[in-house]
C-alpha cells in the first residue's frame, strides 16, 4: 500500500471516530430527562425509584459525586 493510500485510510477512521465522540454525549443526553437537585444521593435515589414505581420513568440516575452531597436526578421517561 502506498505511503498516501495509507495516510488517507488513517484520516478517514480518525474522522469517523471523532465524530462518534462528538455525537455521543449529545445522543446520551437525549435519552435522560433532567428533573432536578437533591440533598443526598439517598433522597435522589428514593424520588428515582418513586418515578419508575408510579410508572411515570422507565429509569433513574442520580448523579452525585458523594453519598452525603447534592445528587442530580434524571430519568428516562416513558
Amino acid at each position: 500500500m502506498s505511503l498516501r493510500k495509507a495516510f488517507s485510510a488513517l484520516a478517514v477512521t480518525g474522522i469517523v471516530a471523532g465524530g462518534a465522540l462528538i455525537a455521543a454525549p449529545a445522543a446520551q443526553a437525549s435519552t435522560y430527562t433532567y428533573i432536578g437537585i437533591y440533598p443526598t444521593a439517598a433522597a435522589c435515589r428514593t424520588a428515582g425509584e418513586a418515578y419508575v414505581s408510579s410508572h411515570r420513568a422507565v429509569v433513574y440516575f442520580c448523579d452525585t459525586t458523594t453519598e452525603t452531597g447534592p445528587a442530580r436526578l434524571s430519568v428516562v421517561l416513558y
